[in-house]
């Protein structure tokens, strides 16, 4: 049988519960999802690459020549910075164990001549595509990347 008394202590419990245990359970809840989620995304952010030069995309004319020992070829350059540049559509000879190649770049009225060290390869449906660093550089290469900057 149900009280007077019994029946005040009910109704106080309902404004407790909905007012403070509610959003206690509510937090004890969400709070582990929030904090996994924010992990998830600063996991995103702290993998982005972090550069101390901005990249630059070349237009899809810009050709490259490169030649090791005897072998020469011709390459895509995809994009370049002022320390790096990515090369695609390489033929399949050439591999991570290159340790130095020699590239000239003609564009913009600018002859390039470039040494540089592969420092990543990707294989593509369309040949081989290689990142490297930019060993030696020729005076016009200053020239060359002021040009890139001004028609990207």
């Amino acid at each position: 049988m149900l009280y007077y008394t019994d029946f005040i202590i009910y109704l106080w419990m309902v404004p407790v519960f909905s007012f403070l245990f509610l959003p206690l359970a509510l937090t004890l809840v969400v709070l582990p999802l929030i904090r996994v989620r924010h992990f998830l995304l600063t996991h995103r952010i702290f993998t982005k690459e972090k550069r101390k030069h901005p990249r630059l995309s070349t237009s899809k004319d810009t050709i490259a020549q490169i030649t090791v020992a005897s072998t020469t070829c011709t390459a895509l350059v995809s994009d370049i910075s002022q320390t790096g540049i990515c090369l695609k559509h390489l033929p399949e000879i050439f591999s991570y164990k290159i340790n130095k190649m020699s590239v000239v770049i003609k564009k913009y009225g600018v002859d390039c001549n470039l040494l540089i060290k592969t420092k990543w390869t990707e294989l593509t449906e369309s040949g081989k595509k290689i990142g490297a660093e930019i060993d030696a550089a020729s005076p016009e290469w200053g020239q060359f990347l002021l040009q890139a900057e001004k028609t990207h």
